[in-house]
Protein backbone atom coordinates (compact mmCIF):
# COMPACT_ATOMS: atom_id res chain seq x y z
CA UNK A 1 0.00 0.00 0.00
CA UNK A 2 1.32 3.37 -0.96
CA UNK A 3 1.61 6.09 2.22
CA UNK A 4 -0.91 8.97 1.49
CA UNK A 5 1.60 11.30 1.73
CA UNK A 6 4.11 10.16 -1.02
CA UNK A 7 7.55 11.01 0.33
CA UNK A 8 10.32 12.28 -2.44
CA UNK A 9 14.18 11.43 -2.37
CA UNK A 10 15.89 14.03 0.26
CA UNK A 11 19.79 13.65 -0.24
CA UNK A 12 22.53 16.19 -0.03
CA UNK A 13 26.26 16.83 0.52
CA UNK A 14 27.34 19.04 3.59
CA UNK A 15 30.61 19.58 4.75
CA UNK A 16 32.57 17.97 7.86
CA UNK A 17 35.37 19.10 9.31
CA UNK A 18 37.32 17.52 7.02
CA UNK A 19 36.86 18.69 3.00
CA UNK A 20 35.20 15.31 2.91
CA UNK A 21 31.31 14.91 2.50
CA UNK A 22 28.62 13.19 4.95
CA UNK A 23 24.71 13.44 3.64
CA UNK A 24 22.03 15.03 4.16
CA UNK A 25 19.65 18.07 2.69
CA UNK A 26 20.95 21.14 2.09
CA UNK A 27 19.86 23.93 -0.49
CA UNK A 28 22.95 25.54 -2.35
CA UNK A 29 23.34 26.28 -5.96
CA UNK A 30 22.64 24.79 -9.41
CA UNK A 31 25.53 22.86 -10.94
CA UNK A 32 25.12 22.68 -14.29
CA UNK A 33 24.11 19.25 -15.79
CA UNK A 34 24.21 17.42 -19.26
CA UNK A 35 21.83 15.73 -20.52
CA UNK A 36 21.60 11.95 -19.63
CA UNK A 37 22.90 10.31 -22.73
CA UNK A 38 20.62 7.13 -23.86
CA UNK A 39 21.05 4.07 -21.61
CA UNK A 40 24.32 1.76 -22.75
CA UNK A 41 25.66 -1.13 -21.21
CA UNK A 42 29.31 -0.76 -20.10
CA UNK A 43 31.69 -2.96 -18.22
CA UNK A 44 32.70 -1.85 -15.25
CA UNK A 45 35.05 -4.30 -13.82
CA UNK A 46 37.39 -4.14 -11.31
CA UNK A 47 41.16 -1.64 -12.14
CA UNK A 48 42.93 -2.33 -8.45
CA UNK A 49 42.44 -3.96 -5.39
CA UNK A 50 41.03 -2.82 -2.33
CA UNK A 51 44.49 -2.83 0.30
CA UNK A 52 42.32 -3.30 3.26
CA UNK A 53 40.51 -6.56 3.76
CA UNK A 54 36.34 -5.17 3.99
CA UNK A 55 34.40 -7.18 6.43
CA UNK A 56 30.87 -6.40 6.48
CA UNK A 57 28.53 -6.22 10.14
CA UNK A 58 25.16 -7.75 10.48
CA UNK A 59 22.06 -7.75 8.84
CA UNK A 60 20.02 -3.71 9.19
CA UNK A 61 16.43 -3.29 8.08
CA UNK A 62 14.68 0.19 7.37
CA UNK A 63 11.16 -1.41 7.25
CA UNK A 64 9.57 1.92 5.57
CA UNK A 65 12.64 1.61 3.00
CA UNK A 66 12.30 -1.51 1.74
CA UNK A 67 15.09 -3.10 1.98
CA UNK A 68 17.92 -4.41 4.17
CA UNK A 69 22.04 -4.29 4.07
CA UNK A 70 25.25 -4.77 5.56
CA UNK A 71 27.54 -1.70 6.22
CA UNK A 72 31.18 -2.60 6.37
CA UNK A 73 32.47 -2.57 9.65
CA UNK A 74 34.13 0.57 10.56
CA UNK A 75 31.91 2.39 8.79
CA UNK A 76 29.38 5.12 11.01
CA UNK A 77 25.50 4.58 10.04
CA UNK A 78 22.89 6.71 10.26
CA UNK A 79 19.91 5.29 10.15
CA UNK A 80 16.53 7.47 9.30
CA UNK A 81 12.90 6.44 8.18
CA UNK A 82 13.95 5.38 4.60
CA UNK A 83 17.45 6.28 4.41
CA UNK A 84 20.98 5.15 5.72
CA UNK A 85 23.98 7.26 5.56
CA UNK A 86 27.53 4.68 5.77
CA UNK A 87 30.59 6.85 6.42
CA UNK A 88 34.32 5.58 6.33
CA UNK A 89 36.42 6.15 9.73
CA UNK A 90 38.21 8.81 7.88
CA UNK A 91 35.35 10.35 6.78
CA UNK A 92 36.20 10.22 3.13
CA UNK A 93 33.61 7.59 1.85
CA UNK A 94 30.35 8.24 1.97
CA UNK A 95 27.41 5.99 1.09
CA UNK A 96 23.89 6.43 1.10
CA UNK A 97 20.80 4.37 0.77
CA UNK A 98 17.48 5.39 0.25
CA UNK A 99 14.29 3.53 -0.91
CA UNK A 100 10.69 3.59 -0.01
CA UNK A 101 7.27 4.06 -2.42
CA UNK A 102 8.32 7.34 -3.68
CA UNK A 103 6.59 8.62 -6.89
CA UNK A 104 7.60 6.84 -9.67
CA UNK A 105 8.47 8.21 -13.11
CA UNK A 106 7.11 6.28 -16.73
CA UNK A 107 10.65 4.99 -17.20
CA UNK A 108 13.62 3.84 -15.43
CA UNK A 109 15.50 6.19 -17.59
CA UNK A 110 13.08 9.15 -16.30
CA UNK A 111 13.75 7.93 -12.72
CA UNK A 112 17.27 7.47 -13.01
CA UNK A 113 17.04 11.40 -14.52
CA UNK A 114 15.25 13.03 -12.09
CA UNK A 115 17.55 11.47 -9.72
CA UNK A 116 20.42 12.63 -11.31
CA UNK A 117 18.82 16.21 -11.11
CA UNK A 118 17.86 16.04 -7.61
CA UNK A 119 21.87 15.23 -6.54
CA UNK A 120 23.17 18.01 -8.90
CA UNK A 121 20.78 20.67 -7.58
CA UNK A 122 20.72 19.87 -3.99
CA UNK A 123 24.27 18.81 -3.11
CA UNK A 124 27.37 21.36 -2.29
CA UNK A 125 29.35 20.17 -5.92
CA UNK A 126 31.14 22.29 -8.52
CA UNK A 127 31.86 20.30 -12.07
CA UNK A 128 29.41 17.91 -11.20
CA UNK A 129 29.63 14.99 -14.54
CA UNK A 130 27.36 12.01 -15.02
CA UNK A 131 28.73 9.12 -17.40
CA UNK A 132 27.12 6.92 -19.61
CA UNK A 133 24.66 5.18 -17.71
CA UNK A 134 24.87 1.03 -17.72
CA UNK A 135 22.70 -1.80 -16.65
CA UNK A 136 23.05 -2.54 -13.11
CA UNK A 137 20.97 -4.99 -10.77
CA UNK A 138 20.51 -4.94 -7.36
CA UNK A 139 19.06 -8.72 -5.58
CA UNK A 140 18.21 -9.36 -9.46
CA UNK A 141 16.32 -6.19 -9.75
CA UNK A 142 17.29 -4.28 -12.84
CA UNK A 143 18.38 -0.29 -12.36
CA UNK A 144 20.75 1.82 -13.92
CA UNK A 145 24.07 3.49 -12.81
CA UNK A 146 26.72 5.45 -13.96
CA UNK A 147 29.76 6.67 -12.35
CA UNK A 148 29.90 10.59 -11.71
CA UNK A 149 32.48 13.35 -10.73
CA UNK A 150 32.20 16.98 -9.40
CA UNK A 151 34.67 19.18 -7.24
CA UNK A 152 34.14 19.02 -3.64
CA UNK A 153 35.42 22.62 -2.23
CA UNK A 154 39.15 22.75 -4.20
CA UNK A 155 38.54 18.28 -4.22
CA UNK A 156 37.73 16.36 -6.94
CA UNK A 157 35.66 13.33 -5.86
CA UNK A 158 34.47 10.31 -7.68
CA UNK A 159 31.45 7.70 -7.26
CA UNK A 160 28.70 6.37 -8.98
CA UNK A 161 24.80 7.28 -8.81
CA UNK A 162 22.13 3.91 -8.77
CA UNK A 163 18.80 3.96 -9.39
CA UNK A 164 16.68 0.56 -8.70
CA UNK A 165 12.89 -0.34 -9.51
CA UNK A 166 12.45 -3.75 -7.25
CA UNK A 167 8.36 -2.94 -7.84
CA UNK A 168 6.24 -0.99 -9.68
CA UNK A 169 5.44 1.00 -6.87
CA UNK A 170 8.85 0.80 -5.31
CA UNK A 171 12.28 2.48 -6.00
CA UNK A 172 15.65 2.28 -4.57
CA UNK A 173 18.33 4.75 -4.68
CA UNK A 174 21.82 4.96 -4.14
CA UNK A 175 24.89 7.54 -4.05
CA UNK A 176 28.41 6.95 -2.99
CA UNK A 177 31.27 9.49 -3.06
CA UNK A 178 35.14 9.12 -2.68
CA UNK A 179 38.08 11.20 -2.85
CA UNK A 180 40.60 10.97 -6.06
CA UNK A 181 43.77 9.96 -5.03
CA UNK A 182 46.75 7.70 -5.98
CA UNK A 183 46.81 5.55 -2.89
CA UNK A 184 44.36 2.82 -3.23
CA UNK A 185 42.28 4.54 -0.81
CA UNK A 186 39.69 7.02 -2.30
CA UNK A 187 36.80 5.37 -5.00
CA UNK A 188 39.30 3.49 -6.68
CA UNK A 189 39.40 0.68 -5.87
CA UNK A 190 38.69 0.87 -2.20
CA UNK A 191 35.58 2.70 -2.22
CA UNK A 192 33.96 1.52 -5.11
CA UNK A 193 34.61 -2.29 -3.77
CA UNK A 194 33.37 -1.46 -0.41
CA UNK A 195 29.99 0.19 -2.26
CA UNK A 196 29.85 -2.87 -4.49
CA UNK A 197 30.07 -5.14 -1.41
CA UNK A 198 27.00 -3.28 0.18
CA UNK A 199 24.89 -3.20 -2.63
CA UNK A 200 25.47 -7.14 -2.89
CA UNK A 201 23.86 -7.10 0.32
CA UNK A 202 21.03 -5.38 -0.33
CA UNK A 203 17.77 -7.57 -0.58
CA UNK A 204 14.32 -5.78 -1.43
CA UNK A 205 10.64 -6.51 0.29
CA UNK A 206 7.24 -4.12 0.47
CA UNK A 207 8.16 -1.10 2.25
CA UNK A 208 5.79 -0.59 5.88
CA UNK A 209 3.76 1.99 5.86
CA UNK A 210 5.36 5.04 8.12
CA UNK A 211 4.06 5.31 11.85
CA UNK A 212 1.88 8.07 12.67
Amino acid sequence: MVPTETPTPDLTIIPTSTPTPTITPLPTSTPTIEPTPEVVIVSTGPIATAKTPLRLGRLEKLLEGGFSYKAPIGYTTLNQTYQVTMTSEDEDTVFTLLGGNFEREEELQLDFEKFVNIIANQASLDDFDTQMPYEYRVDGSLGLAAEISALYGENQISGRILVVAPAEDQIFYALAISPENDTGEGWEPEGRQAFEAVLGTVIFFEPALPEE
